[in-house]
């Protein structure tokens, strides 16, 4: 926890005001860049890239296209099924992370406005609850009916956040050792569990009457099955936050009939509601480094700082588990636990602070330090409205898609182009690609409209 600096150590919301450098007294570039940046590439979706590429590789490989490219973008621009990391994999702790980082420069700027400690709470509290309802509401798009379900990323935050504003101005290291206390909890929490033969025999069945496609039904129990012995215990769905799920959600209203006793038995993403608990080390990693950001160290330092403390996280998480390692370790790999996105393992959690913290001092050292603003602008604007984007990308991108159709084919009507086929053409292989192009070109301008008439959504 050194590593971020004693200098960066405040003891509470006052005193975080009291010795808030220039920096924290007015708006840093790059940390609206950083959150435009991971905005613009969720709302991407990877551009479709991977789909085109699994759909159409015989026909873009003897069109002369780059087969490594492809492979190497379909690869980074899509989840990895279950143990590893790709670039996508990276967008939802980046999320998180950032929202760690600017907590100390929001409610530093809450005590200069004179709201009591009392009041700074319940904003904290209403905050938390607004976004697990949002995310509540996203998730039951086109439902039928409310799908409660938390493991979009607002309800995540929303369940994490209160944990994370107690520990607001509290020193580095009582806030790195409740980080990594969490860490090891949750860690003995899925070692401790065992799942029971009949529940695993219920779940198997469940699988086999739901799961329609063979090759997705395949996919399930293969990594049901991934790890024996000790690594099992985070396989797919077997896992103690998969059975805390059939038992927590099973208890809300759901659109599924009840199959042996519950309503809910998998999420096929292999997501648990209990990812909050470990997500919670990965903001409070981010509270350090914006209390880093918001003290007196010089620029040198910070970068310094943001950047070993990094290198650590990423060395940590790859010393704990060499199926991260981009070799093929072989016979002599080993891991203390599994590094999984899906359910946030504590190695996940450490390696994926490593790449934040790395990116953050680098756009820290690009727009702050050598003020490359005119490159940072692009995603400023949508980083100063991150809510708004990240509701639009949720909500919008098919009304965007299909406004665009009606209008490209009276343009073509009349002027005898081909826009429709160029962008939305069935024959067109790179037809999604620019589709995905367009609809997140729009966006932006919606985002770049709002922020040239200062329309910020707040929560």
């Amino acid at each position: 926890m050194a590593l971020f600096g004693p200098q960066s150590v405040q003891t509470n919301p006052t005193t975080l005001r009291d010795e808030m450098t220039d920096r924290g007294k007015k708006r840093l570039i790059s940390l609206d860049a950083y959150r435009g940046f991971v905005m613009i590439a969720m709302a991407a979706s990877g551009l479709k890239i991977a789909s085109v590429w699994a759909k159409h590789h015989d026909a873009l490989v003897s069109g002369g296209q780059s087969e490594t490219l492809w492979n190497v973008l379909s690869y980074q621009l899509e989840h990895v099924p279950w143990v590893g990391c790709s670039f996508w994999d990276l967008i939802q702790p980046s999320f998180m992370f950032m929202v760690g980082v600017s907590m100390p420069f929001s409610y530093s700027k809450r005590t200069d406005k004179g709201q009591s400690g009392t009041r700074r709470f319940l904003h904290a509290v209403v905050r938390s609850l607004i976004l697990i309802a949002l995310g509540v509401f996203l998730a039951s798009n086109w439902s039928s009916q409310t799908n409660f379900v938390f493991t979009n990323v607002l309800s995540q935050i929303g369940l994490g956040y209160i944990f994370v504003y107690l520990l607001l101005g509290q020193k580095a290291i009582v806030q790195g050792i409740t980080a990594l206390a969490i860490l090891g909890g949750y860690w003995y929490f899925f070692y401790a569990y065992q799942i029971p033969e009949t529940e695993l025999q219920n779940l198997t069945a469940y699988i086999e009457e739901h799961v329609e496609k063979a090759d997705e039904r395949a996919e399930h129990f293969q990594l049901m099955k991934q790890y024996e012995g000790f690594g099992s215990h985070w396989n797919k769905h077997t896992n103690a936050a998969a059975a805390f799920d059939r038992e927590f959600l099973s208890k809300f209203p759901s659109s599924e009939q009840e199959f042996r006793g519950k309503t809910y038995w998998l999420n096929k993403g292999g997501y648990a509601t209990l990812n909050f608990i470990p997500s919670i080390a990965t903001m409070l990693f981010g509270l350090m480094a914006g209390q880093l950001l918001i003290g007196p160290s010089d620029d040198r330092k910070i970068v310094r700082r943001l950047l070993i403390a990094g290198t650590v996280c990423l060395l940590a998480g790859m010393v704990a588990d060499t199926h991260i390692w981009p070799i093929d370790t072989g016979t002599w790999g080993w891991s203390v636990c599994p590094t999984v996105k899906r359910i946030w393992t504590p190695t996940w959690a450490v390696f994926s602070t490593g790449w934040a913290l790395l990116l953050l001092g680098m756009f820290y050292l690009l727009f702050d330090v050598i003020k490359l603003k005119w490159l940072a602008f692009p995603m400023a604007v949508v980083g100063m409205n991150s809510i708004a984007f990240y509701v639009m990308a949720q909500l919008m991108k098919g009304w965007i898609s299909h406004t665009w159709q009606i209008h490209m084919q009276t343009i073509d009507s009349f002027a005898g182009t081909n826009l429709i086929k160029r962008f939305f053409g069935e024959t067109n292989i790179l037809a999604p690609i620019n589709e995905s192009v367009l609809v997140l070109f729009t966006m932006w301008l919606i985002a770049l409209w709002m922020y040239r008439r200062k329309l910020f959504v707040r929560i």
